[in-house]
């Protein structure tokens, strides 16, 4: 698992991200070549507060970029335990 790293999320289409702190499911860090990112990936964010994870299960559009690739990943989230899985647009 990779640690906490910021990620920006845009829910419903926001104009601009909420960055959001999250840890990663994966051995290696991340790739800095949009080819190489991988097409899907889960983790878990961190230091979520209730309206944020309310905000964020009620959004009809969930959308993260995860790094400097800027590539689109559309995600599903799980309240409780703020576990998310992203799947490359």
């Amino acid at each position: 698992m990779i640690g906490p790293q910021s990620i920006s999320i845009y829910l419903n289409n926001a104009l601009k991200p909420t960055d959001i702190s999250a840890e990663l499911d994966c051995e290696a860090p991340l790739p800095e070549t949009v080819r190489d990112m991988p097409d899907v990936i889960g983790g878990r964010f961190v230091e979520v507060d209730e309206a944020e994870a309310e905000q964020i299960k009620a959004a009809w559009k969930r959308v993260m970029t995860l790094n400097a690739t800027q590539v689109l990943y559309t995600f599903s989230y799980d309240p409780p335990t703020h576990q998310f899985k992203a799947t490359k647009r």
